[in-house]
């Protein structure tokens, strides 16, 4: 091989050793583009979702505080009612502040102690303070749990209706 065909050989040689590491150079650069769009992506994606979790933990620690003043309270200043006429006088009492015709359209007497039952109760008056008067049952001081309510418009935002309330007669 002569002087001429080696320095052209090496040339070529060269010509390819400058491709290559062009090449690589720009799959390298192409690579690391596509990596940090990648890690970009990444990023906030768990940013998003520390924030959903941090959201999701303070709902929970919330809710966690929340049962545990509703455990604080509960039985604290609740009872069962002795008989129906004397759960019935308490919301009759609560219903009259808002101005709420309410009716016992059932009986409760005979009931034994421990033993459940249900009060029919007829109502009407404005919906708003009936609303109020139901949200103002809860401080009653008995326990109880409203099991259905009927409402139908009369007109003028007055509303009537009937309610069924279940509880327990107390213990002697």
């Amino acid at each position: 091989m002569t002087a001429d065909k080696q320095s052209k050989a090496y040339g070529v040689l060269i010509f390819f050793v400058v491709i290559l590491l062009l090449g690589s150079q720009f799959g390298l650069q192409h690579m690391f583009k596509q990596s940090s769009a990648e890690l970009s992506s990444f990023q906030q994606s768990l940013a998003r979702d520390r924030n959903q979790l941090n959201s999701r933990m303070s709902l929970s620690e919330r809710y966690d505080a929340f049962q545990a003043r509703a455990n604080e309270h509960a039985g604290a200043d609740r009872q069962f009612p002795v008989n129906g006429a004397e759960l019935f006088r308490a919301l009759n009492s609560v219903m009259q502040s808002y101005n709420i015709e309410f009716f016992n359209n059932s009986t409760t007497a005979g009931v034994q102690p421990g033993a459940p039952f249900i009060l029919q109760i007829s109502f009407s008056g404005r919906y708003y303070n009936l609303m109020k008067a139901l949200a103002a049952i809860r401080e009653s001081g008995f326990i109880m749990r409203i099991e259905e309510i009927n409402l139908s418009a009369d007109g003028d935002e007055t509303v009537s209706g009937t309610m069924s309330i279940r509880s327990i007669a107390a213990q002697a």
